[in-house]
């Protein structure tokens, strides 16, 4: 089961440090993590020694059976109506909003309508607790990736030229949901022949050919964690190059792996990646950052790229997809999600991949 309590209680801590009496949490993602509340309109305030949650009455009933760890209040209207009367009662002058999440004009409605109470930005707060996955955390990811792992599975039997990419895309996406995923992380990405170069490709109604590349990322979740694989596959015989950029990718992303390591930097890990990526001739083919962290969002802390500022600890679980994307020719991307351990990371993908998949 989640702590949610404990997760409120660190974010208590917090507090005093940010410089705030309390803070305003409206980022669902945030408070689908304090609280267990999943809808479209919910908030958390949280002060040093209470929590409140609050919602519309469309979810009065949803939040009774799934909030935990804070009182829940539905208010009629708008959330000032009663947000006004508790940080009264406890005191509040000082009130963090989360800048990423609210925008401009919502801040200036919030400040005019709680007169009175000065409003912090704050950045990162429940983000940061976030970062670090608990066992329950890691079991449900463990079951979105082993979907996404017999998915690909799955899909790999029925690729065939003269399918399409969006036919494929929909397949992947129905097989995830009968599998009893929730949903999916992500639209599934399926960029085949030239179009799988196409770094993020949107599926296209382009028909697969004997000779293509197929690019297929995609993820689902369970119980609000995400998954996030991609495996790339040649229909038909595969070209010496096609095999050679595979080998070439496949050992990027091992030396990914060796360096993902408690305290290892994210800009580290992605040289380690880049380097082998470079001195094979494909430096310029290489567009994007090694990586990134899953949780509840599909892209969340911490970065592994050239511009990283972060560092790996122990309960990270991020994802290594280094590729090669040839314009005009194709793309390979391999991409798994790991563990970050005390004794080492831990690769959470099993779909297969040590070879370039001919079909």
């Amino acid at each position: 089961m989640m702590d949610y309590e404990g997760r409120i209680a660190k974010l208590q801590g917090e507090l005093a440090t940010e410089g705030v009496d309390a803070v305003l949490i409206t980022n669902l993602t945030n408070v689908r993590y304090l609280t267990g509340f999943s809808g479209t309109n919910g908030q958390v305030l949280v002060g040093p020694r209470t929590a409140q949650f609050f919602t519309d009455g469309r979810y009065a009933a949803r939040a009774k059976d799934l909030v935990s760890g804070v009182d829940i209040n539905v208010y009629l209207t708008r959330l000032t109506d009663v947000l006004v009367d508790h940080l009264r009662s406890a005191g509040i002058d000082k009130l963090g909003v989360e800048a990423k999440t609210m925008t401009l004009a919502q801040r200036d409605d919030l400040g005019e309508r709680l007169e009175g109470v000065e409003l912090a930005s704050t950045s990162g707060l429940v983000e940061k607790l976030r970062r670090t996955k608990g066992e329950a955390e890691i079991a449900l990811m463990r079951t979105a990736i082993a979907i996404g792992d017999q998915t690909f599975g799955y899909i790999v039997e029925r690729l065939a030229p003269g399918q399409t990419e969006r036919e494929i895309a929909l397949e992947l996406e129905v097989h995830m949901r009968q599998s009893e995923a929730d949903e999916v992380s992500f639209d599934p990405i399926v960029g085949s022949g030239p179009l799988s170069a196409h770094i993020h490709h949107s599926p296209s109604d382009r028909s697969f050919e004997k000779g293509d590349l197929v690019l297929l990322d995609f993820g689902c979740r369970v119980d609000g964690y995400c998954s996030d694989l991609t495996r790339t596959v040649v229909l038909g015989g595969a070209t010496n190059e096609q095999r050679e950029q595979y080998d070439i990718v496949l050992a990027a992303q091992a030396a990914a792996l060796d360096a993902m390591r408690v305290g290892g930097a994210g800009k580290e890990v992605d040289r380690a990646a880049r380097a082998v990526i470079e001195q094979a001739g494909h430096g310029d083919d290489f567009g994007h950052g090694l990586g990134h962290g899953v949780g509840l969002d599909v892209h969340e802390a911490p970065s592994q790229s050239r511009i990283s500022e972060d560092t790996l600890a122990a309960g990270d679980v991020v994802s290594n997809e280094p590729g090669i994307y040839v314009v005009g020719s194709g793309g390979i991307r391999i991409e798994d999600l790991v563990l970050v351990t005390e004794s080492g990371p831990e690769v959470l993908s099993a779909a297969p991949k040590q070879e370039l998949i001919e079909l």
